[in-house]
């Protein structure tokens, strides 16, 4: 069973790999770098969210094992707001494994951008009020 103290752990992670991506995206040079590394620093922050969405559930004696299912848990606990958008996040990150045209890479990118960044941003505000409820 988890623990809270697992619970913050693997948060604590997920807003250090969130800062990094906001910090990629605020970079003032658009370049392929850039792009990459913001890709890259999704893809790190979306696996640590979804695991802690894992945790959450299962310190409530819930098993999920799949990114969806850890959304979809998310959704009904009211730690997400937006259960669409964050399929439409598991989709990009999917295609993140994929990807190997520019023009897809660019689709990612201004969707990072443009929605799943405000959505980890809800997502982190949410968990951080979870944890001053006591948990």
């Amino acid at each position: 069973m988890a623990s809270n103290r697992e619970i913050q752990s693997l948060f604590k992670q997920f807003k250090e790999a969130y800062s990094r991506l906001k910090e990629a995206i605020n970079i003032k040079e658009e370049s392929d770098i850039k792009r990459d590394a913001v890709i890259k620093r999704f893809e790190f922050t979306y696996e640590l969210l979804w695991k802690t969405y894992k945790k959450i559930a299962r310190l409530e004696k819930l098993d999920y094992f799949t990114p969806k299912a850890c959304f979809q848990f998310a959704f009904k606990s009211g730690l997400i707001e937006d259960e669409e958008l964050f399929l439409e996040i598991i989709d990009a990150r999917n295609k993140t494994i994929h990807v190997y045209s520019e023009e897809e890479a660019k689709k990612i990118y201004d969707f990072i951008k443009e929605k799943a960044i405000n959505a980890f941003d809800v997502a982190e505000k949410k968990i951080e009020a979870r944890e001053k409820q006591g948990g």
